[in-house]
């Protein structure tokens, strides 16, 4: 038995941001990504991490006509009592032909770079970062966009296993749905108040602001954990904590998050369990330098709790290889 450290990344660009950020006050955090994702991945190359890069479908069109192309049919599409929510006119309307055009938008060449790293995974984060719980869509729209995001994966030679669903709304019925998708594992949330599934309505400031806390201090109990619950043939591998980028104007925080995070790895290293630590790229965005010096700072405490205990570094398929012994290919 050894402690396993896994780790996935909401790989989204602007599709995971659009309804509450714009070009103007955040796409310098967009095009950071395309500094961001080449360090983070020397920097798993350097120490075998493996990682599960949960990819919005819509990143893999080389053009605009080929977003539309994959797409759901119109009747198909999400349909949100809050418009903005919906990708698809913004497609029609607003986003450039292209990667080279529109850097915003397009990150095909970002995953190929990934594909190209040993012991990377493209998971999926649907086609359109599509919000399970937000009202007017159905569970149709949903199985629709999910087909369409496993497509034009399945398009470029990716098999799709893993999922991991926007802004962490999901519910038995979406759930069941991926797996009858042939999706393997999917990343659960945490056991706790503070971590349960909420739309955004629901995600209020308080929440928000626990979460923060928990952050730094223990509000709730150590996230690594031991059972792997199984639902009509999908795992479940929960979340354990969200890697909260740095902040000038609360430069102490890092440092007190990565001594949390610490704590945790080496609970789960001692007692065999699972710790999953997850981020956006885009939160890598914008002060680079501190946020990838943080990041080493974990790894080398991973280094360390390998040499010591024995502890793993899994992405989400190699977890789904073991629950199913093996049996994904």
């Amino acid at each position: 038995m050894s402690g396993y450290f896994i780790i996935s990344l909401d790989f989204e660009l602007m599709w995971g941001v659009r309804d509450h950020r714009n070009i103007n006050n955040y796409g310098n955090n967009i095009l950071g990504v395309r500094k961001v994702i080449p360090k983070i991945l020397d920097l798993f190359i350097r120490y075998n991490i493996h990682a599960t890069w949960a990819t919005v479908g819509l990143l893999f069109a080389k053009t605009r006509d080929e977003m539309l192309d994959f797409a759901p049919s119109l009747e198909l599409r999400p349909k949100y009592k809050k418009i903005i929510l919906s990708p698809y006119k913004a497609i029609e309307q607003e986003i450039g032909k292209n990667e080279k055009e529109d850097p915003y938008h397009f990150g095909k060449s970002l995953i190929d770079r990934i594909i190209e790293t040993e012991g990377q995974e493209i998971g999926t984060h649907t086609y359109s970062h599509y919000y399970c719980l937000e009202s007017g869509q159905s569970i149709e729209e949903f199985d629709a966009d999910l087909k369409s995001a496993i497509s034009i994966a399945s398009n470029t030679g990716k098999k799709i296993y893993s999922i991991v669903f926007p802004r962490n709304q999901m519910s038995t019925q979406y759930i069941d749905i991926a797996a009858l998708n042939n999706i393997k594992i999917y990343r659960g949330n945490p056991d706790s108040f503070l971590y349960k599934a909420r739309s955004v309505t629901e995600n209020n400031g308080i929440i928000r602001c626990l979460r923060l806390v928990d952050g730094i201090l223990p509000l709730i109990n150590n996230l690594d954990y031991e059972k792997k619950d199984k639902r009509n043939d999908i795992i479940d591998v929960k979340a354990s904590r969200f890697l909260r980028p740095y902040n000038s104007r609360i430069s102490d925080y890092s440092r007190l998050h990565i001594a949390r995070i610490a704590k945790e790895m080496m609970c789960a290293a001692i007692r065999n369990r699972i710790y999953h630590l997850w981020w956006h790229p885009h939160n890598y965005g914008n002060n680079i330098e501190q946020n990838i010096y943080y990041l080493n700072e974990i790894i080398k405490i991973y280094q360390q709790l390998s040499d010591e205990y024995g502890m793993e570094s899994y992405n989400m398929k190699d977890m789904a290889d073991r629950c199913y012994n093996n049996n994904t290919q």
